[in-house]
């Protein structure tokens, strides 16, 4: 969800303490204790279309769509002209999977901010929802050209491309975004999967090695470099990047399952086990639990082949 720049809104609010220490709690991402403060800061002052932004905000990161629109319908009939009251009812009709919806509250938007980035950008995601893929491209392409400096826009345009198989294209918009915003992992990773999709490998690692270099406390940059290495069969430098990402994650049971598969390939099959065990502790998730027991328990079957044929 969008919301407001958390020191403008401090601004706006002026002497309200109630909604700067909301501000601050979501800032922090406290999102329970920032729902709290501002639900008071609305039942004290109901006709505070700024509160009731945030709060429809705030129940957006917690989806819970309804209460959302709730408290975002009431700031629009206090504050018509304000866009980014349209901009967050477009995004979460968006997540309700009601396109039309969000389509029309993103053009309304657009018509009350046509300089907006933020607006050009939504209804670019809402016609994507809806599967208008030219018109999405042209949306997002106008809100590069109104903020030519917006790295978000270039990443959601570079996903856009590459889910059409339009690689050269996905590589142009997303080498714009590092440039904007080097310190973003996201770009990194997504660029380094197109050159892997168009057989570059090296180029890929190169990518995601910087990606750790420039945000080196990412824990998920060094799995996707992990991920890469094992891939081109480096098992070692593979399972490095896969204690790194641990180290700052140690709940992290991707980086878990990719370092025992890596052991696997080592053919450590006893260390192999400890982190699929280990991984398995870490999720409750029914799914991802059968898939380590299958892997767990192929993990076996080979081990006992690979013993039986020496």
């Amino acid at each position: 969800m969008m919301a407001a720049d958390p020191v403008a809104r401090a601004q706006e609010r002026g002497q309200n303490s109630l909604l700067v220490e909301a501000d601050r709690a979501y800032s922090r991402g406290d999102i329970d204790k920032s729902l709290d403060l501002y639900q008071r800061a609305v039942a004290k002052d109901p006709t505070n279309p700024s509160a009731l932004i945030s709060l429809g905000v705030t129940y957006a990161e917690k989806s819970n769509w309804d209460k959302s629109i709730d408290s975002l319908k009431k700031a629009m009939v206090l504050a018509p002209n304000k866009s980014e009251i349209y901009v967050n009812l477009s995004l979460v009709y968006g997540e309700k999977e009601e396109h039309d919806r969000s389509i029309a509250f993103a053009e309304k938007a657009v018509k009350l901010s046509p300089k907006d980035s933020a607006a050009h950008h939504t209804l670019g995601l809402a016609l994507e929802g809806k599967g208008d893929v030219e018109k999405a491209i042209a949306e997002y392409r106008k809100g590069a050209q109104v903020d030519p400096k917006n790295a978000d826009i270039y990443l959601t345009l570079g996903n856009l491309y590459t889910k059409q198989v339009m690689y050269d294209k996905a590589i142009e918009v997303y080498q714009k975004a590092i440039a904007l915003k080097p310190s973003s992992p996201f770009a990194y990773s997504n660029i380094a999967y197109v050159y892997q999709e168009k057989g570059q490998h090296a180029k890929a690692l190169e990518y995601l090695a910087e990606a750790t270099k420039k945000v080196p406390s990412d824990a998920v940059a060094w799995y996707d470099l992990g991920l890469a290495y094992s891939k081109s069969d480096d098992a070692d430098k593979a399972i490095d990047c896969y204690q790194k990402s641990l180290a700052l994650d140690p709940n992290f049971y991707k980086a878990l399952i990719g370092k025992a598969m890596a052991y696997e390939k080592k053919r450590d099959l006893e260390k192999a086990a400890e982190c699929y065990t280990k991984a398995l502790a870490l999720t409750e998730d029914p799914k991802i639990k059968e898939v380590i027991m299958r892997q767990i328990t192929r993990s076996a079957g080979s081990g006992s082949t690979s013993g039986s044929g020496r």
